[in-house]
């Protein structure tokens, strides 16, 4: 494990959060990036609704949301699955979560996060990771958000 990714482990504090950046870690087996493929979503069941899977399209770049985890939309009160992040949210609150999967796609590795924010009339505080995956091993052209909400 490299210095990054400890500490990312390091400073994530939900313990679902914990076993997915571990297991990401691992799946990567000496690569840079892990294949969607290479998870099995058996082994990850305990954090099935916490894990949003998106496709990084460029040119202008979005995301395009495969499956939106259920934790995360009982959150943020939108499914965004089969959708690009940027017709599911506000312009302000979407410009956030661009800089954060941009950071990911630019650097290559693993971004880890922690927020409190204003959304639809509340403060939501959440804390998150998101891990970059490549389909052909020469880019980051996937990415897997793992997001687990504090509730005070």
């Amino acid at each position: 494990m490299d210095q990054h990714v400890a500490g990312i482990l390091a400073a994530a504090e939900h313990p679902v959060l914990k076993r997915v950046i571990a297991l990401w870690d691992e799946k990567r087996a000496g690569r840079n990036w892990p294949r969607r493929s290479d998870f099995d979503p058996i082994e990850m069941k305990y954090a099935l609704g916490d894990i949003s899977l998106y496709d990084v399209e460029d040119s202008p770049r979005r995301y395009w949301c495969r499956l939106d985890g259920t934790r995360q939309v009982e959150l943020f009160g939108v499914d965004c699955s089969q959708r690009y992040l940027d017709e599911c949210f506000p312009p302000d609150y979407y410009a956030l979560v661009a800089e954060s999967y941009g950071r990911t796609v630019e650097e290559g590795r693993p971004q880890y996060f922690q927020r409190n924010v204003p959304y639809a009339g509340r403060i939501i505080r959440y804390e998150f990771v998101v891990l970059p995956q490549s389909s052909s091993g020469a880019e980051v052209d996937q990415l897997m958000v793992v997001l687990t909400p504090h509730w005070d």
